[in-house]
């Protein structure tokens, strides 16, 4: 493979990281804001799915996050070890969207 389809690849990858750490930071941040909402209203978050389904959702959108960010930044800088970090993103989006179905 030439250099050029590498750095094809390589931006398509950034691309794809930059928009599961947009998502991912959402959603944490939609969560968190949910969560310390119904915090004072132990009323409202027992209506339904529950608190504690938003705190273990919000959690796996942090560390997605977290898998995310680092990708992203091992991707840009095209360091050795970016594929170890992209593995690892994609289980650990595989896990997220994984307790999404599996929780309704």
């Amino acid at each position: 493979m030439g250099r050029e389809a590498q750095g094809r690849i390589l931006k398509w990858l950034s691309f794809v990281n930059w928009v599961v750490l947009t998502l991912a930071v959402l959603a944490t941040l939609t969560g968190a804001v949910i969560s310390l909402l119904t915090w004072p209203f132990p009323q409202v978050a027992d209506n339904g799915g529950g608190l504690a389904d938003i705190w273990i959702a919000t959690e796996l959108g942090a560390g997605v996050a977290l898998f995310a960010t680092i990708a992203t930044w091992l991707t840009d800088k095209r360091h050795p070890a970016f594929w170890i970090a992209e593995l690892a993103l994609a289980v650990a989006v595989l896990i997220a969207l994984y307790y999404g179905i599996t929780s309704r």
